[in-house]
């Protein structure tokens, strides 16, 4: 069977061939993974063009290290958790990045525009949360902040090509246990099975969907006679009055003597000990004997 192969197919094979340095190589080669049709008779081909291009991000990554270049940039966590979003080149990260966080960043149809984390703070209903734009490189020290991070968002590109994007993305979050910790999302357009995201109000939804993955709980504080802090305090798990004390302080603990936990509209509460239980949203006045 003929593999039938486009014109656009033919015209990343030029880039490919004409491409002097390792990215334009690899830039070139998942172009042309893209572009060629997917069945029985492009099989062999397929399987091919992504051997070459697992060699060639290989001898990058193995270049790179010997230059020291993976000692570099190192990622601090802040705030209440930190979510990494991945992808291929050019599939919509930094766009979602400005979308959960304001951050704005280069965005260009160019492969491989980020080349350092790009960091903003998304708050989400009064807790901050660190959003970090991985680049497409999967390799080094990025290996290290997907590690240690608390979610990761996979972004698959529905103008781009699907399965190659789903096996590449599922196979490494997987060999390396970070598949339970992702939410793969879908960008520039629709995709059965998977969250969307096309619009900017689609990415306010997803904050919910981070939100019960983080599976984190917010508590507000109140002093006597004033309002409720805008910015909560969060816990993983259960949270009980006790913990919200040591958390603001020794004093508080030691001093206790009792607790009001108000609903969302303050317009009831309830008298509480140290040892309550508290609910995500709840609003904490903490009571001393000084």
């Amino acid at each position: 069977m003929p593999v039938n192969a486009t014109s656009e197919y033919y015209k990343a094979e030029e880039k490919f061939l004409k491409a002097k340095t390792l990215d334009e190589k690899i830039s070139a080669l998942e172009e042309m993974i893209r572009a060629l049709p997917k069945h029985k008779g492009s099989e062999n081909l397929l399987a091919l063009l992504r051997k070459r291009l697992a060699k060639l991000k290989k001898e990058r990554e193995l270049k790179r290290r010997k230059k020291g270049k993976y000692s570099g940039p190192i990622v601090k966590k802040e705030g209440a958790a930190q979510i990494c979003i991945i992808g291929i080149s050019n599939s919509g990260k930094s766009t979602l990045l400005y979308w959960l966080t304001g951050k704005e960043v280069e965005i260009s149809e160019k492969p491989f525009t980020t080349q350092k984390p790009e960091i903003g703070m998304m708050n989400f209903k009064g807790v901050k949360l660190q959003v970090v734009e991985l680049p497409s490189t999967f390799e080094g020290y990025i290996n290290s902040i997907l590690n240690n991070c608390d979610v990761v968002l996979a972004l698959i590109d529905a103008t781009q090509d699907k399965e190659y994007q789903i096996n590449f993305l599922k196979k490494l979050l997987e060999e390396r246990g970070w598949l339970k910790k992702t939410i793969f999302v879908a960008t520039k357009g629709k995709l059965e099975n998977y969250f969307s995201v096309v619009e900017r109000e689609d990415a306010e939804k997803l904050k919910e969907i981070i939100w019960k993955k983080l599976n984190l709980i917010r508590i507000f504080t109140k002093s006597p006679g004033k309002k409720p802090s805008k910015e909560a305090l969060s816990f993983k798990g259960e949270v009980r009055v006790k913990d919200v004390c040591e958390r603001l302080g020794d004093f508080f603990v030691e001093k206790f003597k009792y607790a009001k936990v108000y609903d969302r509209d303050l317009k009831r509460s309830k008298k509480v000990g140290i040892n309550y239980r508290l609910k995500d949203g709840d609003i904490v006045e903490i009571h001393t004997s000084v």
